[in-house]
């Protein structure tokens, strides 16, 4: 509707200016007095009158930047809503309500990027951007509830694969965009199984969202239209953590669906972390640490969230956090958990070169994700579990992996061997 374009649309005005007032203005506010507090400091006393003076002039000049940027947030906010907000009018003076298009793809993709790295701080000024974990199902817009399954879902079978995007994304992931790449719930409506897509937001931590899947799949195994016989979970990078995550809230629940839980798929998951957040970690300890001015810019990088940290060591429970330290030197790692036990774990490894052993594959692996970490086996960590999980390695990127031929060649392999065991 109208009036829902409306509202997002007032969303990315409040929010743009959010951005601009805490991230941008105090960066740059902070580099600013760290600078001005240096060159002040060599003059001594005599130029602390002049500080005094210089320092209330650029403050209150801070202050009205952002006066006016909150200003004009809500300015745009409210222009936003306004012509949206009315009904249109017919030739015989009758107000009818305007229909609106869906969002498009690219829309889509930036209110995920947005979920998925900005802090809740800076989310709560845009109220259209709070997003419950969700079902949905190929070719059908807008989320299903489970008591919906039925009429939404009309060809369901007994088998079912229910993919998990990673960070910043959406269930957009598995579905092409050019002629090279594969549909992987396509290739499991081929298979004879049903495929299912779960949308959230990133940005919150492993552990909530996990919790949240962990409900939506008791709701789907209990209102499931036919008798289900198996539940696949496919997890795409971050994806895969969540299934861990749910995985362990039902363990302590004693949750139903793990009885139809017969394999997980995990495309690029970093159980043992990401090499890509470690640095940012570490830059941006080592700017807080080391200089004043540099100070502002790492402030900046820690306010990406949550769910960004909860990839540095692939922290599926918050108590691995420290009080107080989520930004400290390399903190957050975790007490690795075990593979569940009674279902078969299949771990696919991407690499950029398709030489094993390329120097490109040993320090990027997949570009996000090293084999260590996709496969839970390093140096100093290790997954343990009852049976060896099985690793695949494919051709392929980190964001190429929810579309590769090559998975979904595994995929259906999976499915077609759950099948004749029943």
């Amino acid at each position: 509707m109208t009036e829902r374009v409306g509202t997002a649309a007032a969303s990315w005005s409040r929010l743009t200016a959010a951005v601009a007032d805490q991230v941008v203005v105090t960066a740059v506010e902070g580099v600013h007095r760290a600078v001005s507090d240096s060159v002040y400091r060599w003059l001594g006393p005599l130029g602390r009158p002049v500080q005094r003076y210089t320092d209330a002039v650029s403050a209150g000049a801070y202050r009205a930047v952002r006066l006016g940027l909150r200003g004009a947030g809500e300015v745009a906010a409210a222009a936003c809503q306004f012509p949206h907000g009315r009904a249109a009018a017919t030739a015989d003076g009758e107000a009818t309500p305007t229909a609106s298009p869906p969002p498009s793809r690219a829309a889509i993709k930036a209110r995920a990027i947005a979920q998925g790295v900005l802090s809740p701080e800076l989310l709560s000024v845009a109220p259209a951007f709070e997003e419950e974990l969700s079902l949905r199902y190929p070719g059908r817009s807008g989320p299903v509830a489970p008591e919906e399954l039925a009429a939404a879902v009309p060809m369901a079978g007994p088998h079912l694969v229910v993919f998990v995007h990673g960070l910043v994304d959406t269930e957009q992931v598995w579905f092409p965009t050019d002629e090279r790449a594969v549909c992987l719930p396509a290739a499991v409506e081929a298979s004879g199984a049903t495929p299912l897509l779960v949308r959230y937001a990133t940005g919150r931590t492993i552990e909530r969202n996990g919790r949240d899947l962990d409900a939506a799949m008791e709701a789907v195994v209990t209102s499931w239209p036919v008798p289900l016989a198996s539940l696949t979970l496919v997890g795409h990078s971050m994806g895969g953590l969540l299934a861990r995550a749910a995985c362990a809230a039902a363990v302590a629940r004693g949750a139903r669906w793990l009885d139809r839980l017969g394999d997980l798929l995990y495309l690029g998951t970093p159980h043992l972390g990401s090499w890509l957040e470690k640095v940012a970690n570490v830059t941006s300890w080592t700017l807080r640490r080391t200089s004043r001015h540099a100070a502002p810019i790492g402030a900046l990088l820690d306010g990406r969230s949550q769910g960004i940290k909860d990839l540095r060591f692939g922290t599926t429970e918050t108590a691995a956090w420290p009080e107080g330290r989520v930004d400290g030197l390399l903190t957050g790692r975790p007490v690795d958990a075990p593979w569940l036990v009674g279902a078969r774990h299949h771990l696919v490894v991407g690499r950029l070169h398709p030489h094993s052993g390329h120097p490109l594959n040993a320090v990027l692996g997949d570009a996000l994700v090293r084999s260590s970490s996709a496969t839970g086996v390093g140096r100093w960590r290790r997954i343990e579990g009852t049976g060896p999980a099985r690793v695949t390695t494919v051709d392929a990127s980190h964001v190429r992996l929810p579309r590769d031929a090559e998975v979904a060649s595994v995929l259906s392999a999976v499915l077609a061997e759950r099948r004749r065991a029943g």
